[in-house]
This record gives C-alpha cells, sequence and structure tokens, in this order.
C-alpha cells in the first residue's frame, strides 16, 4: 500500500483555482502603485511647494462634511484635524488606484504597452472625476502610476497565471495602508509645527480687561467679555502649514488705484491707530456653537489706505490676497466703511494662526470674508468668483443674529436654574434677550450693558424658577427691533439659523 504523502507546502496564495486571485492582487498592486508615486511627490511638494492631489481631496472631503461632525472631529484632534484630512486624502487617491490595476490586468491580456499606457491615463481622469476640485496641474503625476504598477506586478502575469507569493501580497497591503500613514506623519510634520505654534510676535501695549459694567456677571462657565488670545477660535480649512512671515513682507496695494503702494509693516505702524472691540464668528458656526470669539483688535481703517493710493472712477470691488494661496472680495463700497486692516489681537501682534503679520477685518461678515496673512488688495471693476463663494457660499455672508446658552445651574435646592450666555448681531447690536423654560412664557434677561460696542457680543443672565426636568430656549433681537430667524438652516450658504436649547435635569 501506498504511503500518504502531504502536500508540498509553498509560498503562494491559494488561489489556484479562483480566478479572482490574480485580480485581487492587481488591484491591491494598483493602490500600492498609486502610493509610490505619491511618495515620490512628497519631498517636492514640502520642498518646492508643487499642488498635491490629496491636499485638494482633502479640501474636498472637509467641504462636503457634515459640518457639525466636521467640527466635533476639529475640535477633538485639533492641530492634528488637517493632516488626519489629508490621510484621508491619501488612502482616497491610492484607493483610486485599485480600479487601475483591474484595468491594467484587463488590458494587459492584450497588449503591456496598451495597459501601462491606459493605467497611466486611467489614474489621474479618475481622481478628477471623482473629485472634480482637484486641478490638472495636482493629477499630471499621477501619469506615471502605469509604470510604476508595471514594476509591481511584473511576476505577477507569466504567461497568464496566478503566481501571487504571500510575501508580495502582504507588500502591497503594506504600501497602501502603511504607506498612507507615513506618508502623512512626514506630511504632517509641518503643519502640526505650525498649527501649535504660540509665539508672541510684537507686545504694542498692555491689555486690560474691561471693567464690568453690571454686577452680577461673574458666573463660572460663563464667556468673558474679551477672549484671550490663547483661546480665540481658529478655523482654517487648508491642510497646509501656517505660512512664514517673509522677513520683507510688503502690503502691496495696485489695480484701479491712482498711485499703487508698497507699505511696509514699520509705514503701517506708523499710520494712526485705531483699537475696536470685535466679536468674529465662523460661517461654519452650527447654533450653539463655539466658532466665535471677542478680542480688542488695533490697525488701521481700510479706507484709509486706499485714500492713500486714490481708487479710480470705475473700481466696484476689492480683492484681498492671502499668502496661503486663497483671496477674497469684497464690495467697494462694503469695504470701504466696514474694512480693517489689523496687525494686534489684545495688544499682542497677530499670532501666526490668526494671520501675521496683517490680515483684514471685514465687520459685520462671517469670518472667512476677513482673509489671513494678507499680502495684496487689488482693486477691480469686475466681479470674479472667490473660492467660498466658487464652493456655493454666499457672496454677501451678514452675520444672523444669534444667541447661545452657556451656563444652567441648579440652587442648592433644585428649585431654580441660573442660565446665562451670550449673544451677537453683527453690526446690528442687541437690544434684548429673552429666556423661554419648557413651554412657558418668554422672560427678558438681563443684559451686561452697555455692550463693550455694537459690534461685539452681550452677557446675559437670568434665574427661572422650575422643578424637575427643564428644557431651556434662548432668542434674541436686534438693535433695529428685528428677531432672531427660528427657521433651522444649516451652515451653508449663508450662515446656521434657529434656536439653541439645551437640556437639564435634576
Amino acid at each position: 500500500m501506498t504511503g500518504w504523502k502531504s502536500p508540498k507546502r509553498t509560498n503562494t496564495l491559494s488561489f489556484r483555482s479562483i480566478r479572482w486571485g490574480l485580480w485581487l492582487g492587481a488591484a491591491i498592486g494598483g493602490a500600492a502603485a498609486v502610493m509610490l508615486v505619491l511618495a515620490g511627490l512628497l519631498p517636492l511638494r514640502l520642498i518646492f511647494g508643487i499642488e498635491f492631489a490629496p491636499e485638494q481631496v482633502a479640501d474636498y472631503i472637509i467641504e462636503n462634511s457634515n459640518p457639525n461632525i466636521a467640527l466635533t472631529l476639529q475640535s477633538a484632534l485639533g492641530a492634528f484635524s488637517l493632516p488626519s484630512a489629508v490621510l484621508g486624502g491619501i488612502m482616497f487617491v491610492a484607493g483610486l488606484g485599485m480600479i487601475v490595476g483591474v484595468l491594467y490586468r484587463w488590458i494587459y491580456k492584450y497588449s503591456r504597452p496598451a495597459a501601462i499606457i491606459l493605467a497611466c491615463a486611467a489614474a489621474p481622469l479618475l481622481v478628477r472625476t471623482v473629485f472634480p476640485n482637484v486641478t490638472q496641474t495636482a493629477s499630471m503625476p499621477l501619469l506615471l502610476t502605469g509604470f510604476a504598477l508595471d514594476w509591481l506586478l511584473r511576476n505577477d502575469l507569466y504567461h497568464g497565471r496566478v503566481n501571487l507569493a504571500r510575501r508580495q501580497f502582504l507588500e502591497r497591503i503594506g504600501l497602501y495602508s502603511l504607506g498612507g500613514i507615513a506618508l502623512t506623519a512626514i506630511y504632517a510634520v509641518p503643519t502640526i509645527l505650525s498649527e501649535s505654534s504660540a509665539r508672541v510676535l510684537r507686545k504694542f501695549f498692555t491689555f486690560v480687561p474691561p471693567s464690568p459694567r453690571q454686577t452680577g456677571f461673574d458666573i463660572p462657565g460663563l464667556s468673558p467679555e474679551v477672549t484671550s488670545v490663547a483661546d480665540f477660535y481658529k478655523m482654517r480649512k487648508s491642510p497646509t502649514p501656517i505660512p512664514n512671515i517673509p522677513a520683507d513682507w510688503r502690503l502691496q496695494i495696485d489695480g484701479l488705484v491712482e498711485s499703487p503702494l508698497l507699505i511696509t509693516f514699520a509705514e503701517l505702524l506708523e499710520l494712526p491707530r485705531s483699537d475696536f472691540y470685535l466679536t468674529r464668528q465662523c460661517i461654519s458656526n452650527p447654533v450653539g456653537g463655539n466658532l466665535i470669539s471677542t478680542a480688542l483688535m488695533s490697525g488701521v481703517p481700510l479706507k484709509l489706505l486706499l485714500e492713500k493710493a486714490g481708487v479710480l472712477p470705475a473700481a466696484t470691488e476689492i480683492v484681498f490676497y492671502g499668502r496661503d494661496g486663497y483671496s477674497e472680495n469684497i464690495n467697494l463700497e462694503y469695504g470701504l466703511e466696514h474694512g480693517m486692516i489689523t496687525y494686534a489681537m489684545n495688544g499682542e501682534g497677530l499670532p501666526e494662526a490668526h494671520g501675521a503679520p496683517a490680515r483684514v477685518e471685514m465687520i459685520g461678515m462671517y469670518g472667512f470674508k476677513s482673509l489671513k496673512w494678507l499680502d495684496r488688495i487689488e482693486i477691480v471693476s469686475v466681479h470674479a468668483p472667490a473660492i467660498w463663494e466658487q464652493q456655493g457660499f454666499t457672496t454677501t455672508p451678514l452675520v444672523k443674529t444669534m444667541s447661545r446658552i452657556d451656563v444652567v445651574n441648579w440652587n442648592e435646592a433644585h428649585t431654580s436654574l441660573q442660565i446665562a450666555g451670550i449673544a451677537f448681531a453683527g453690526t446690528r447690536a442687541i437690544s434684548r434677550v429673552e429666556v423661554q423654560v419648557n413651554d412657558g412664557d418668554w422672560q427678558e434677561a438681563i443684559l451686561h450693558a452697555p455692550a463693550l460696542s455694537d459690534i461685539t457680543w452681550v452677557q446675559w443672565r437670568t434665574d427661572a424658577a422650575v422643578s424637575g426636568e427643564a428644557t431651556v430656549t434662548v432668542r434674541a433681537v436686534d438693535g433695529q427691533g428685528q428677531p432672531q430667524i427660528e427657521t433651522v438652516q444649516p451652515q451653508k450658504p449663508d450662515g446656521a439659523s434657529g434656536l439653541h436649547q439645551t437640556k437639564v435635569t435634576t
């Protein structure tokens, strides 16, 4: 009787009787090939600043994510939030390589050169189809994908047989998954360092917080009238390092002006300084959100600078350019009335994260009109949609009246609630705040009046007798007598609306 022999061990995946084994290897190989191309591009991005497709994909992910989820993640991840978005961009771009790998495998049966050419063309085409914001310049280097894929799969397609070793398979998965993490880690270093920078570039004067005009507002948990520089909200959607301050920084003013200007920072400081309390709110702020802060800003009226340049009669619009590649525009008339070029917060020079050395403050509008890292102002006669407008946001983002509950505290006997918060209405000031507990009558709250200015938030407080569970709602009325919009609307396209509510239990 012939003895039984165990089968010979191999280092090949058991796909010999399964035709999709070769297809799977090609798909994973496609993802790995794109990752190799991105690895070659990353040094060029970091050193020379070339456009990098994963960054633009990250922008697309951020812009098309649910704002509340995006804000929650940003708050939780802090300085790591933007690199995390880039990780998603890298993995998505490389993931599309799986389709490229399958196409390569299909055409390879007929012609290897044709398979390489198809893979080269398919990679950038797929990325731009799925993520339409990716530019042609950023996608062009992905043409190298076909050659990287052909090199990776060179041993898989011998006479059309499956010959995919476990080691090869794991190498490709590692290139895709671990490679993405490694690329993100390298990419993230300058971004995280720039986000974490807290340097005080210059101190202009010692800031003393304003004295209270009324008693009873020293309430733990209530937002202070003036936010510290360290606590002032930050919002940045571009997953790139914060721009460095050039040693020879100049503010250029040109376009439809009589005398184009180049203003040094020293010359900017020589102009009469305006100090003003200002509340700035991000258009991404949800109802009850924290993307709103108040500070004493210092700077120069935009009108003063444009008068020095001499605006020509044909001008209708102002375009601002930042060193991060963003631009923003504003109607000339509104900009002359409400525009400021600021360089200090609470007596300290603008931190790098807030736009040093100078930024725009477009009073009365949501924060995206207050462009950071300003280095050029152009006066034009033709409207050119800026980035936020291209993404579907309004061209006239006037701040909507808002109110927020910061504090709901029971008294010791749990028979009364201490309720407090802030309200804001852009340039219109706040005339009244009302609070409702459960389905009871609206009762007027006490305002910390007068407010610091007509363009800042105002603190409010009230007490309400209640027992058991309670739902607290707040609403505000602006200085023109217009009530807060109660209809619920998301942040896009022109800012969130609706009433802030909070529930408390005993």
